[in-house]
Formats: C-alpha cells, structure tokens, sequence
C-alpha cells in the first residue's frame, strides 16, 4: 500500500513538471528602431506603420523573432544604432559609420534631387552655382544626404524641420531649391496638392542606399541572430517584396 507521503511526493511532482504549471518564458525580443517621417515611420490611429516598419516586420516574421519598434528622427536612428542602444535599423549607408555599424543587406535604393519650383528647371549642376537660379537651398534637420553641396561655403543653405516645411517654403518661394529624396518629396506634394508646382523628377546628384544595419556592439545577452536576419532581408528583396512596400507607399500615379 503506498504511503501517504509517497503520494503527496507524486502529486507534487506532477504538479512541477506539468506543462500546465512549468514556468512561461517569452521568446527573445529584439528593438527595432525606425526613421520618424511619413512615409518611412508615422503613428496613425495609435498604430505604427510605414515603410520601414512595413520592412522590419516582413524580416521579423520570415526570420521568426519578435522585434519592438521604435520611432526617432533620423539622427537618433543613427546614434541609437552605434549606441547599441537598437539592435537593428534600416537607413541610408554612410561611411561616416564604417567603425561603429556592419552592413547585413542592401534592401533599397533612392534618388537625390535637387527640386525647384515649376518654371525654374535645374538643366545642368552648374546651373546650382548660378544666384539667379539657386539662392539658397533647403535641407532637411539631421540628414546627410549631400556633404558636398551642404559644406560647399558658395552655396546658402537652411535647416528645415521636415518635408512639409521645405516643401511649403519652395512654394512660397523663401528657398529656391530643396535638397531632398524624389519619390518621397512627389509623395509629400501630392499630400498637399502641390505636385504641379515643382520641377519633378529634378536634379538628380546621388543615389543613396538603405541598407539593414546593426551595431558592432552588440548586447551580449541576447545577440541578434544576424544570419537569420540576413537571409530574411536577402530573401524579401530577391522575390519582390521590399518593392512591394516601396510602391503601396510611393504610389506615383
């Protein structure tokens, strides 16, 4: 006959190493951070959405990981990367970066404009030299996309918040360019109905390349499985589907 406290030693074990009772662990969280302008990262109706969480989130579920997004401007996306204070981020490549960030995948490429209002083409980038046709060009606060029209002393240059300021003001004529990416500026007119007001498609000066990118310090205690990581972005970009984010966003029709 078994004891009773052979019995209460069975209960108990049952009741330890029950699935129903074993501990809950939560799978690894990773923290995403992500440019703050529509549409590369907006807040609409207490849901973060845009193109570049749209990205994340397709590489958090093709690679299984759970990431946290977080919204910043662009410089504080730099600088949280570098921090280690992120674990990943999409933005554009610089070499500025070289020591502080490894590059895991190219996932899209941009065009760099100058645009100018309709009526004053920019036909050649010696024409950005001429004060009848450029007196001052407008930039937006914490990019980079230009050094060497931005450090260039012949050239007048202002900060501006963001693109609705710069676009607003190209119209009003108080700047006579704006340094700026071509399908997000087009996308941003059309928004305030001032897309045939400007010199689309511009000058073109660069291309500029977004790249995935973490930082070369990472946390210790729970690495990003960056294998995984890159071949979800290698796998997303190769089918299509980072094109597909790209235009439900910068539809230009």
């Amino acid at each position: 006959m078994t004891s009773l406290r052979t019995r209460h030693l069975t209960l108990l074990f049952l009741l330890l190493f029950s699935p129903l009772f074993l501990p809950y662990t939560q799978a690894d969280e990773y923290t995403f951070a992500s440019i703050e302008f529509e549409p590369f990262g907006y807040v609409e109706d207490g849901a973060i959405k845009g193109i570049i969480p749209d990205i994340a989130r397709a590489i958090a579920d093709e690679a299984n990981i759970q990431i946290q997004i977080t919204l910043l401007p662009y410089s504080r996306v730099v600088n949280y990367i570098k921090n280690g204070n992120a674990d990943f981020a999409i933005f554009s490549r610089n070499s500025d970066n070289d020591d502080e960030v490894d590059y895991i995948s190219l996932l899209f490429i941009q065009n760099v404009i100058l645009l100018t209002k309709k009526g004053n083409p920019l036909l050649s980038h010696e024409e950005i030299y001429d004060p009848d046709k450029v007196a001052s060009i407008g930039y937006l606060r914490g990019t980079n996309f230009c050094p060497e029209i931005l450090l260039d002393d012949r050239l007048l240059t202002y900060e501006l918040k963001d693109f609705t300021q710069g676009l607003k003001m190209l119209n009003s004529n108080r700047i006579s360019a704006f340094l700026t990416i071509d399908n997000t500026a087009l996308y941003e007119s059309k928004k305030l109905g001032l897309q045939s007001s400007f010199e689309f498609p511009g000058l073109s000066l660069k291309t500029i390349e977004a790249w995935l990118q973490v930082p070369k310090q990472g946390p210790t205690d729970n690495p990003l499985p960056i294998g995984k990581i890159r071949s979800a972005a290698e796998k997303l970009t190769t089918e299509g589907k980072v094109d597909k984010i790209l235009q439900q966003y910068l539809k230009t029709n």
